[in-house]
Parts: structure tokens; sequence; C-alpha cells
């Protein structure tokens, strides 16, 4: 893998070399990385390099170090004044002119790590949906700041407790939450902030975030007209500066990459390599909505089955890409789709991520008006009328047994409703977990970073309020993450034309009515796209890049061989983790249920235990 370092030694200035290299080094996981560090007397900057945009600068003033998709960067480099830019570069005229407040200004994807020499000040920043990332471990000692987490673990430097909150939020979320990570003291820096530390303070500086109801007007025909034409245009800058053979779109056969790759197809000369991943498992497949989009656009389709053992091969490389535990399955066909891009030659991918949170497009808000139809019942019929009545009759079966659960669930707080299936609040935490575990969990609950984020948004709307939790969680801890880690893996570089700034600006200008109307999900969107998208598409439920990997658990002698192996092993009970009697229960219920629910959390506690053999066991390189 490939990213950003630096380290600042204030009292101990002779150990900024060993410790810098040793973090660098934690970057280096894929041989192609090409590797260069600067110090300058207490601190220094890295990097491991793989694209053109990851690069180090120096001057009298700033030591700088970039990872950087900019689509502004010649208007930049006019602001800056710079004459022969190089990213790093624009990035340090900035500053130099503009203050912290210069990243405001950047358009794309990116990381950046800033020491002002003169004032003796650390700036770090990402962008505002965290495509970029960045981690950060600071004490007394010592300031360490890595584009991956795993990378302070093997720097000698950071305090490497594991932290329970993230063990329990990969197991419910399948990924940790921001600003936490899987060690107690090492930090995350949230999209959209800036970091600035000093030897007085650290402090977190938000500059961008999402905004709702920020005014405009509600007519549906001009709306779908500005949106289609604001896409349009966020495509066609995200495929700039690349000729046509190197281009490629995901293409899930879904509203998002299908409209993804018809804006490619019209900002591009030339047909548009598209990606499709299939399954032998019929239930599992995509490929026919795909065929219908790459047919409509005339796009030179590529299609791979992904098996079991295609999961096996694959399985040590993509655990380990991680920077800390991951369990969402659907890596492994986000893999082997990029995989597939760059066998073909190309060398950007460009994604529909983020569709579904900024216009409305996931089942459980279609779900969540169900809900709300009830909450508009007048206070004194629901809990003076409906409700007694229901309690009268204690029956938790048929139709009155339905109707108390939906009433249950209707008066649940809005995130509490949404996260109601959750596997932790199905599941009580002293059921799953160690006595031991369980106490240092103290008072953590499911809800917490959910919760914060609902009550932070800046919306009056509660659909909106939804959207902003999932566009931190679903998208910024999850999808995101995901889909940039395996296409490095690939060795290429994917974009996301929907998280443009001026996209996501827009979105919060639609009223929330207006993204899901009554109980059609992404109601304006698919009116702004139906010329443009075939009505097939248009009409398609909701499927995404699943995979089969339940099934596989229990068909596959090998998968079933290395879950037992691995999860009833002495070696993760020592761990101190879970209950031995929960996991033993979580595998019957696996044998005995015909859906994927019980397997796909295994899938999770085996990426878990696998991680941590991986990282957390590997001896540690302790800077020299």
């Amino acid at each position: 893998m490939s990213g950003i370092c630096a380290v600042w030694h204030p009292e101990t200035p002779e150990r900024i070399s060993g410790t810098l290299g040793s973090l660098n080094a934690g970057l280096l996981l894929e041989a192609p990385e090409r590797s260069s560090q600067w110090i300058e007397g207490d601190a220094g900057v890295a990097v491991s390099s793989r694209f053109a945009g990851q690069q180090i600068y120096h001057d009298g003033q700033v030591l700088l170090a970039c990872d950087a998709e900019l689509l502004n960067e010649k208007e930049l480099a006019i602001a800056a004044g710079v004459s022969v830019p190089t990213t790093a570069a624009v990035l340090a005229a900035l500053y130099e002119r503009f203050g912290t407040g210069f990243v405001e200004k950047l358009r794309g994807a990116f990381s950046l790590v800033l020491f002002d020499r003169t004032q003796k000040k650390w700036l770090a920043a990402i962008d505002g949906f965290g495509i970029k990332r960045l981690a950060y471990y600071r004490d007394e000692k010592v300031f360490c700041i890595a584009s991956r987490v795993d990378a302070l673990a093997r720097c000698g430097a950071a305090d490497l407790q594991i932290n329970p909150r993230a063990i329990a939020n990969v197991l419910n979320f399948s990924a940790n939450l921001a600003p936490e990570t899987v060690f107690t003291k090492v930090q995350r820096i949230i999209p959209g902030a800036v970091l600035v530390v000093s030897s007085r303070q650290v402090r977190i500086q938000p500059y961008w975030d999402m905004r709702y109801d920020t005014g405009g007007h509600s007519n549906e025909a001009r709306l779908s007209r500005e949106l289609e034409l604001i896409v349009e245009h966020s495509v066609a800058d995200h495929c700039k500066d690349y000729p046509i053979a190197e281009l490629g779109a995901y293409l899930s056969g879904g509203t998002d990459s299908s409209t993804v790759l018809g804006m490619m197809t019209r900002a591009t000369d030339g047909p548009v390599k598209s990606f499709s991943i299939g399954y032998h498992e019929e239930e599992f497949n995509e490929l026919d909505y795909a065929e219908i989009a790459a047919r409509r656009f005339q796009s030179e389709h590529h299609t791979y089955l992904v098996g079991s053992q295609d999961c096996l091969d694959a399985m040590p490389r993509i655990i380990r890409c991680f920077d800390e535990p991951f369990g969402n399955s659907s890596a492994i066909p986000t893999y082997f789709c990029a995989r597939l891009a760059a066998q073909n030659g190309v060398k950007i991918l460009l994604a529909g991520d983020g569709g579904d949170e900024l216009f409305g497009g996931n089942e459980r808000y279609a779900t969540d008006k169900f809900f709300e139809v009830y909450r508009s019942i007048p206070r004194v019929f629901r809990q003076g009328l409906i409700e007694p009545l229901l309690n009268v009759f204690p029956v938790q079966s048929g139709t009155l047994g339905m109707a108390a659960r939906y009433v249950r669930r209707a008066n649940m707080p809005g995130v509490e409703r949404m996260l109601s299936f959750q596997f932790l609040r199905t599941h009580p935490l002293p059921e799953v977990f160690e006595g031991d575990f369980l106490r240092e969990l103290e008072n953590y609950s499911i809800l917490d970073t959910p919760s914060r984020h609902y009550s932070q948004a800046a919306a009056r709307d509660h659909l909106d309020r939804l959207l902003y939790v999932d566009v931190k969680i679903t998208l910024a801890d999850n999808d995101l993450p995901k889909v940039t880690c395996m296409s490095e893996l690939a060795g290429i570089q994917t974009r996301f034309p929907f998280l443009d700034r001026s996209v996501a600006e827009f979105s919060g200008r639609i009223p929330a009515r207006l993204k899901v109307k009554w109980f059609q999900k992404r109601y304006l969107f698919k009116r702004a796209f139906r010329e443009l998208l075939p009505p097939e598409i248009l009409q398609k439920k909701k499927h995404g890049f699943g995979i089969p990997v339940a099934g596989w658990m229990k068909s596959d002698r090998r998968m079933r061989e290395l879950l037992h192996d691995t999860l009833l092993s002495a070696r993760a009970s020592e761990r101190g983790y879970f209950r031995r009697d929960f996991m033993a229960d979580i595998f019957r219920k696996h044998e005995a249920d015909n859906s994927s629910y019980y397997g796909d959390t295994l899938w999770t506690f085996l990426v878990l235990e696998l991680w941590h053999r991986q990282v957390v066991d590997e001896p540690v390189r302790l800077a020299v």
C-alpha cells in the first residue's frame, strides 16, 4: 500500500530518523511503492508513493507530505503563484498565502501533513468525505501521523492498547467508527477537518461538512435539470487528464453505477470500459442488469465470476490490506472487479458510491417512512387509544403481534429505530462478550456514535439526519475504505464523482420530501436521469456487491475448516473477547439457518481474528 507519514520529536530529535523510517516502512505492504523522506531538526515527513499525487516538499518555511487527487490543481497553482507546479508545491504555496484556510479551496480527494517551521506547528487535513484518511498518536514526547493505523503500530512510538469499543463496532457495523481506532490512544482525523498540533495543544478544526435545507427552490423540473447538469460536469472533471483507454467504471447494474457509466459515455470519445462481478449462485447475480446498462451505453464490458477458491486465495492479502479489522465481505468482489480493470489497462475507475446517502437510495429510508406514518397520527389517539388496546391483548403472533411490533418500533427515536436490527441490538452485550472484556466496554452502546451524528447534523428534517448518519458511517467508515483499499491492492485508483463538493452541496439543497417521496426512494434522482437510464434499471430493487460467503462456509470444505480451526481455536479464545458458548451457538445457528445472517456474522468474527494474527500478534518493528 502507499501513503504519507510524519514524526515530531521535539525533546529527542536524535530519534527522528529511526521513528520516521519505521513509520514509513509500515506503509510499504506491496513492492511497487517508492519511499522518500525529508528531515529538518526534530521534524520529518515521508511518503510511500505509488501514484502521482503522493509527494513531499520542503522549503525555508514548511515541510509537507501529501496524497492528493485535486480536480482544480491548475486553478490553485495560478492562485498560489506557482510557475512550475507539483501538487505538494502548490499546497505549500497556498498555505503560505492563505494560512490554514487554504484547505477549503481544495476540490478532490486529499490528505496532507504540513509542519510550519517558524511557528513550530503541525497541520493535517483530509477531504470532506474521508476518501483519503489519516490517523495520529500524540503524547508528551512524540507526535506521529500516517495514512494507516497499522503503520503507527510499527514505529515503536505509539501505545498499542486494544480499544474494546472498536472490537464491538467492527462486530456490529463491519468496521470501526471514526474518530476512534482499534488502538485506544490512536485517533483518526474526521472528514472535513484540520488537525492542529503544537507543543501546547491538539485541536480539531472543522472546515466543511454536509448541510441540509440550505435554501433554494423546490421546483421538481428545475431541480432535475440542475442535478443532471451538476453530475455531468462532475463526471467529466473526474475523467479529465486521462486517456479513455486508462478509464473505466464499476458497474453493479444499479442506478448509481449506471448513471456514472452513462455520464462517462457523454464525457469521453469512444467506448468506456465497464466491469462487473457475478457468481455461480444465481440469487447473488446482477450481471443481467449490468449487461442492460452496458448495452445501453455501448461500453466495452468485462465480467468475472468469483468463487469460493478466489475468496480463499485472496483473503490473506485482502485482510492485511485494511489498516483495521474490516468485516464487510463485499470487499471480495470489489477487489476482483478492480483487478479485472487493472488487467484490462485501466488506471482510474469511477464508482457510484455516495448516491444512496446523498439522494435517499437505501431501503431503510422508505421503511422508516412507513413508521413515520404512525407517528403522524395525533398523540392523543396513539397513546390514548391504539396502544392501550394493543396492551390489552398480549398476543405476540398473528396480526395483533405484527401491530404491536410495528407500534413498538415506530415509537423508537429515529436513529435507534434505524439500528434496531443491528447485531448488538438483538444480542445483549453480556451474552456476547467475556466478563473482563465487558467491563472494559463500560457504558458502550452501538447508539453512541450514530446518535452523536444524528444530533449534530445541520438539518431540520428527520430523513436528512438519517442521511447524514449514513454519510458518516456507511460511507466514510465503511464503503469508501473498502473501495479505495481494494482498488489500490489491485494497483489502480478509484474516483467518486457523486462526492464532488458541488454534487454533495446540491443534494443538501434538495428538500427531503423529494429525496424519498412517499415510499419511493431517490425520487428526484430518478426523475433527473429517467431519460439517461434504461427503465429496467430505474425500476429494479437495490442489490449491490453482495457475496455468497455464508453459503461457501457451508458448501466449501476448506472454508468450513478455516472457520472452525480459527474461531474455535485456543488462540482466539485466549484473546478474551467473546464467550465460547456464544461462539458455539452462532455456529449451530449458522448450520441450521438457511439465511445468510449467521454466516455473515461468522465472516466478521473470522476477519477480526485473522487481522489480529497478521497485525497485533506480529512482532513490532521498533524504531532504532
